[in-house]
C-alpha cells in the first residue's frame, strides 16, 4: 500500500492538478478527517482498558471523554485541525502521554500510536470525499 503522500499526490492528480482551497476549505477537509480520528481515539482509548464507566471522581471527565477536535492555541490559522486529549479539569494529554509511552513505573501500550496508524486510510478516505465534492463544486461553477 502507497504511503499517505503518495496517496495525496495520486488523488491530486487524479483530479487535474493543483487545485486552489480556501482557508474554510481546507478546514473543511481536514475537520472530516479528525472527526474519524476523533472517534476512533475514543474507542482505542476504551479498548485499551483507560475507560472506567463505574468510577466517580467529581467532575473529572474519563480519558476517552475528554478527546477534543480544534486548532491548536498559539498557531497560525491554516485550514489544520487537530486531535488531542483536553486539560481542563485535568491535564488529559499528559495522562494520555504517560499511558502511551509509558514511565519508569508503567509500561506503554501505545495506543494512541496505534488509533492513529490504525485509522490513516479511513482519515483520508473521508478526507477525500470532502476534497473531491468541493473540486466538484468548483468545477460545476466555472
Amino acid at each position: 500500500m502507497a504511503d499517505l503522500s503518495e496517496q495525496l499526490d495520486e488523488m491530486l492528480q487524479e483530479i487535474g492538478g493543483v487545485v486552489n482551497l480556501t482557508i474554510e476549505e481546507r478546514e473543511e477537509i481536514t475537520q472530516a478527517g479528525a472527526n474519524v480520528l476523533s472517534k476512533n481515539l475514543k474507542q482505542a482509548t476504551k479498548d485499551a482498558g483507560h475507560y472506567n464507566a463505574n468510577r466517580k471522581v467529581g467532575d473529572m471527565a474519563h480519558l476517552a471523554d475528554s478527546i477534543q477536535i480544534g486548532k491548536l492555541k498559539g498557531t497560525v490559522t491554516d485550514g489544520s485541525s487537530a486531535v488531542g486529549f483536553t486539560k481542563p479539569d485535568a491535564d488529559h494529554s499528559r495522562i494520555a502521554r504517560f499511558l502511551n509511552d509509558g514511565t519508569r513505573y508503567i509500561k506503554g501500550d501505545s495506543f494512541i500510536d496505534n488509533a492513529r496508524d490504525n485509522s490513516s486510510e479511513e482519515v483520508l478516505k473521508a478526507q477525500s470525499k470532502v476534497f473531491k465534492r468541493i473540486v466538484e463544486g468548483k468545477r460545476g461553477s466555472s
